[in-house]
């Protein structure tokens, strides 16, 4: 029975870095007219995509949820926010790990959300 509940667990973690949580974070800022925000999620959402033809087998959740963290982060300027999304994405890590997920998968995925970020700031930053 712990297993069944720790693995729930790990998968809701990793459901931070789904297609759905992503656009709905990134559809909740349209809503409130905060377009450098969009525009940093949409380019790394774009970034991401393509990535994912260069860098082979990578975990695009672990990709998108560091995406959505460096952006909420900048977005909200607040340290406990950003400490609290950190540990979660954290969190996020262990759970990839947790439900056997390769760990050069995730580290791929690591990369491309880092790289990603980099694309998403600098070029929207530039746009506005």
């Amino acid at each position: 029975m712990k297993k069944l509940w720790l693995k729930e667990i790990a998968r809701d973690l990793l459901a931070l870095g789904s297609i759905p949580f992503y656009f709905l974070v990134a559809v909740r800022a349209v809503i409130g007219k905060y377009n450098v925000f969009v525009y940093q999620m949409i380019i790394a959402a774009i970034a991401i995509f393509i990535l994912y033809f260069i860098i082979k087998n990578s975990n695009l959740h672990v990709a998108r949820s560091f995406a959505a963290l460096v952006f909420t982060s900048l977005f909200y300027k607040e340290i406990f926010f950003t400490v609290f999304a950190s540990l979660v994405w954290v969190l996020l890590l262990s759970a990839a790990y947790y439900i056997k997920r390769k760990i050069s998968s995730v580290f791929k995925g690591v990369v491309i959300g880092v790289v990603s970020s980099l694309i998403g700031y600098y070029v929207a930053s530039y746009l506005l």
